[in-house]
């Protein structure tokens, strides 16, 4: 019999390719596909270089980053909006032929349209969950800090019709399965591939250091991803002998929230940092108590350094209660102090934990994720969608 034929992929992503959170993704499914001879071309706003062949890469380039530049001082959120049209409308007159059209959802309205009139099989990437139900659910917690969940209207309308129009969602966890579902997204649409890590880069090392016990949080500080109650956790537990690092950008939604924990012993905002290998390293324990998340990269990060986990069943963890750490729920303040006083309490446990995340991470190398991306795209060659 012979070998199933390899399809051709355009990888469509109307940002920073190869940049930081989802051009790391966009990246890291470019590759994977690179590799094993599938990618005919990446569509971007901007890129850095990487392991894609430049001439493969078409980008809109310079002007692209002055507009998103512009788009991130913007309140109202409608210079994202039009960035991401004009990114769509560009992208869709660069189409070269090809077998499927794996396009980031949002900026794919007008290019899922010629994909299709061409035949090519079309993929929208959802690396959060789905918009309408992201939208009720983070309107509600920043309501709850007598904040607004700023979303534009016409862009949820935008990204919610094109997971509708799209022949398959592409999701990494399954809370966004859960929630395309609730949304009315057909099970059979619905293809389900982790995220991966760099377990050489992200790797635990032997530390014999008299240092504090120290806990560590990674990812912009705002509401949601739960700063607000991780401090009210720490300032629970009282500890005066460790420390809190918070690694992230602090979100202006977050100052107040901040200012209001001024003074907790052992709090220290270390900033964003690029590459946090090293921080992870310091650190003895991972506590990402999000409300609302696709599957958290700096979570596959933490574990391959070998760092047990504490989070919430929205961070679409690859984590197991019980195992790798605990999952709580989401704005339990409780439960957060109490599983992060039993981690510290008891050594033989946390590092138990931490070698069995260590060896979980290892089952979500990036590579892995490239083999199972390139399978699952080769078995829906030539075999239209069921639903």
């Amino acid at each position: 019999m012979d070998a199933p034929k390899k399809p051709n992929v355009i990888v469509s992503f109307g940002n920073d390719f190869a940049g930081p959170g989802m051009g790391t993704i966009a990246l890291h499914d470019a590759v994977g596909l690179h590799r094993r001879n599938m990618l005919s071309s990446v569509l971007c706003g901007s890129y850095r270089p990487s392991a894609v062949p430049a001439h493969m890469i078409r980008s809109i380039g310079l002007a692209d980053r002055g507009f998103r530049k512009l788009a991130s001082l913007d309140t109202s959120n409608w210079l994202w909006y039009f960035q991401a049209m004009w990114f769509d409308l560009w992208a869709s007159r660069h189409l070269d032929k090809a077998d499927v059209l794996h396009v980031w959802c949002g900026y794919g309205s007008r290019s899922l349209t010629k994909a299709k009139q061409r035949g090519m099989l079309t993929v929208s990437v959802l690396v959060s969950t789905h918009p309408h139900y992201q939208h009720r659910l983070l309107s509600a917690e920043y309501a709850r800090w007598g904040q607004t969940w700023k979303a534009l209207p016409a862009g949820l309308r935008r990204s919610a019709s094109e997971l509708e129009r799209a022949d398959y969602v592409l999701v990494p966890s399954d809370i966004v399965r859960r929630s395309c579902l609730e949304e009315g997204i057909e099970e059979s649409k619905l293809l389900v591939l982790p995220f991966g890590v760099d377990v050489e880069r992200f790797a635990p090392v032997e530390q014999h250091v008299d240092r504090p016990f120290r806990v560590i949080f990674v990812g912009q500080i705002g509401i949601r991803k739960g700063i607000p109650y991780l401090l009210e956790a720490w300032k629970q537990l009282g500890w005066r002998d460790a420390e809190l690092w918070l690694v992230g950008r602090v979100l202006p939604e977050a100052r107040a929230i901040l200012a209001e924990h001024t003074g907790l012993p052992g709090v220290h905002q270390l900033g964003f940092m690029r590459h946090p290998a090293e921080t992870y390293r310091q650190c003895d324990l991972f506590v990402f108590p999000t409300i609302e998340e696709g599957s958290a990269l700096v979570i596959y990060e933490a574990m391959a350094c070998g760092l047990p986990i504490v989070t919430t069943p929205n961070a679409g963890a690859v984590a197991r209660d019980g195992v790798e750490g605990f999952i709580v729920p989401i704005r339990d303040v409780d439960a957060l102090a109490t599983r992060m006083e039993q981690l510290r309490a008891d050594e033989l446990l946390r590092r138990e934990m931490g070698r069995a995340a260590r060896e979980r991470a290892r089952q979500f190398t990036w590579e892995q994720h490239g083999d199972q991306l390139s399978a699952m795209y080769t078995g829906l060659r030539n075999r239209r969608p069921s639903h």
